[in-house]
C-alpha cells in the first residue's frame, strides 16, 4: 500500500498561484458554473471559465487518461497553478458507498483490467488534511469520505475484472485521476480529487460506454442510439444513468461551493493571466 498524504498540510506550493479544477465532462461541473456565474475564457486552448476574482480556473479536458494528460500539461504550463484539483464521476466498486456519495482521494492508484495488475501511482499531498475536508461536507450537510482512487484505462465491467481492486479502502473508479495525480506530483503541486458517485456496487455502465477514453473514441450519441436499436428496453438504462449523472452533479456543484473558499483561502496570489504560456 501507498504512504497516504491525507494527514498532511498543504505542500508550500498550495498556497500560490490559482485553483485549477479539471473534469472531463461539461455535465460534471455545468451546475457549478451556473452556481457561481463562471466566465467564459477563450485563450487556454480548451474549454475553460474563470470564476472568484480570478483566484480559480475551470477546464474540461474530455474523457479518458491521454486527453486529462495533454489538457493538463497545456493548462498547468499556462496557468501556473498553486493546486490542482481532478472532479468528475465515479463508480463505487465494495458496499459502503452509494449514488450521491462525495469520495476524496486518499490513495491513487492505476489499473489495467486486461491484466489485472494494480500499481500505486504517485501520491501528492492534498491542500488541506482529509480529515478537515470531509467534516467540512459533512457539516453542509453532503455525505463524505476519503477513499482509494482508481484509474483505468477504459470503463470496466465490475462484476467481472473488479476482483482485484476489492481490498482497498473505499475503491472508486475513474479515468483520469490517476495521470492528473503524476502531473501535480512532477510538478510539486497540491492536488485534490473529488468524485460523486454515480453507480454503486453491483450496477455497470452501459456497454456502449466501454470504450470511452480510448484513443479516437467518440461514445456519443450515434453510439447510444445504435446500443439502444439493438434493445429498445435499453432506454431505461440510459434515463437511469443520466439521472443519476445530473445528481452526481448537484452533489458536485454542493461540494465546490463549500470547498473551494476553504481552499482559496490558503491561496495568496493569483497568477494565472489571459494569454500566458508556459
Amino acid at each position: 500500500m501507498p504512504s497516504t498524504s491525507a494527514g498532511r498540510g498543504a505542500t508550500s506550493a498550495a498556497s500560490t498561484g490559482p485553483i485549477l479544477i479539471m473534469a472531463a465532462l461539461p455535465l460534471e461541473v455545468r451546475p457549478f458554473l451556473r452556481r457561481v456565474k463562471a466566465k467564459a475564457r477563450r485563450d487556454l486552448g480548451v474549454p475553460a471559465w474563470d470564476w472568484g476574482a480570478g483566484g480559480a480556473v475551470v477546464a474540461l479536458s474530455g474523457m479518458g487518461a491521454a486527453a486529462a494528460r495533454r489538457a493538463g500539461e497545456i493548462l498547468v504550463g499556462r496557468c501556473r497553478p498553486g493546486l490542482l484539483v481532478s472532479v468528475g464521476f465515479g463508480g463505487a466498486l465494495t458496499p459502503g458507498l452509494a449514488a450521491g456519495d462525495l469520495v476524496l482521494g486518499e490513495t491513487f492508484w492505476h489499473y489495467r483490467p486486461g491484466t489485472g495488475e494494480l500499481q500505486p501511482g504517485p501520491q501528492p499531498a492534498p491542500p488541506r488534511p482529509l480529515p478537515f475536508l470531509c467534516g467540512a461536507l459533512k457539516q453542509a450537510g453532503l455525505t463524505a469520505v476519503a477513499g482509494s482512487i482508481v484509474t483505468t484505462s477504459r470503463i470496466i465491467h465490475k462484476g467481472r475484472q473488479g476482483g482485484p481492486l476489492a481490498g482497498l479502502p473505499r475503491p472508486v473508479l475513474d479515468l483520469e485521476t490517476g495521470v492528473l495525480a503524476e502531473l501535480a506530483a512532477a510538478q510539486d503541486l497540491a492536488f485534490l480529487s473529488l468524485r460523486a458517485i454515480t453507480d454503486g456496487p453491483g450496477e455497470e455502465i452501459p456497454e456502449f460506454l466501454h470504450t470511452a477514453g480510448d484513443p479516437g473514441a467518440s461514445p456519443g450519441v450515434g453510439a447510444a442510439l445504435r446500443w439502444v436499436a439493438a434493445d429498445f428496453r435499453r432506454i431505461w438504462d440510459l434515463l437511469f444513468l443520466w439521472r443519476r449523472s445530473r445528481a452526481a452533479a448537484r452533489q458536485l456543484a454542493g461540494a465546490l461551493t463549500v470547498l473551494c473558499p476553504l481552499l482559496l483561502a490558503a491561496r495568496r496570489q493569483p497568477e494565472c493571466q489571459p494569454g500566458q504560456e508556459g
